[in-house]
């Protein structure tokens, strides 16, 4: 028996570094996997990875930025499904580590729209689902700038401190129907974001090492699943220990 059996999970952002990992590790907890993106390649590839392992996964193109796409997704994955247990955010962009001066108005729009307003518009379009099984999971994915400076730029930082909010106010208005909203702070993980980083940062975390991205996988299926029924607006730092020294 798998940990996620008989649920449908949704993983934004799922065809590539942390979101793959996740997709192929909800599915062999026996987990169905809507895998959504933009790369339809890369997405389908995952299927295809997916399926010959046992394992049943869809690939649906959307933009979360925009709200009929939003729509059209999940309206696909309901068909598909029939029904949608878990949420997982993780969608994300980088700033270059700039700062506010060195941020144009639109660089700061297209950050805001992926970090912010996708997991929003998704997330709104997902929850009455989940409210009228009463029960579900949303996992949204922070950072190490979601408790500190320096981790980013302006505003990567500022979007990675408001999805702390969102998911402590998601818990607040929606915890007591039902629905679990919780969210991981990865610290320092081999994924393509990082590539190109000085290993220099390794000597300021105490683990010694980056992460894996089956780390951050084994953290969302533990909040996916019913082990984790009584965490409501928990932050799990999962940065070996990144943060306890700043």
């Amino acid at each position: 028996m798998g940990r996620l059996d008989d649920k449908v999970a949704v993983v934004i952002g799922g065809t590539s570094g942390l979101g793959e990992a996740t997709a192929k590790m909800f599915s062999k907890e026996g987990a169905k996997v809507a895998i959504v993106g933009t790369n339809e390649a890369h997405g389908q590839s995952l299927v295809t990875d997916i399926e010959k392992e046992n394992g049943e996964a869809i690939f649906v193109q959307m933009d979360i930025t925009n709200t009929a796409s939003v729509k059209d997704g999940v309206d696909r994955i309901v068909k598909e499904y029939g029904t949608i247990d878990v949420l997982y955010n993780g969608a994300g962009i980088h700033d270059a580590y700039n700062n506010i001066i060195e941020t144009d108005e639109a660089d700061f729009d297209k950050l805001m729209d992926v970090n912010v307003k996708g997991p929003y518009l998704v997330t709104k379009a997902i929850i009455p689902i989940l409210l009228e099984k009463g029960k579900g999971s949303i996992i949204n994915i922070g950072s190490q700038s979601t408790f500190v400076a320096g981790a980013g730029g302006n505003t990567y930082v500022t979007s990675k401190h408001a999805i702390s909010g969102f998911t402590k106010q998601l818990a607040y208005d929606f915890g007591h129907k039902g629905i679990k909203s919780n969210l991981i702070a990865p610290g320092f993980i081999e994924t393509p974001m990082t590539e190109g980083i000085q290993d220099e940062r390794l000597k300021d975390i105490p683990a010694g090492r980056a992460g894996k991205p089956d780390e951050i996988a084994a953290a969302a299926v533990f909040l996916a699943s019913d082990e984790s029924d009584y965490m409501q607006g928990a932050e799990i730092k999962v940065d070996g220990g990144w943060t306890v020294g700043r």
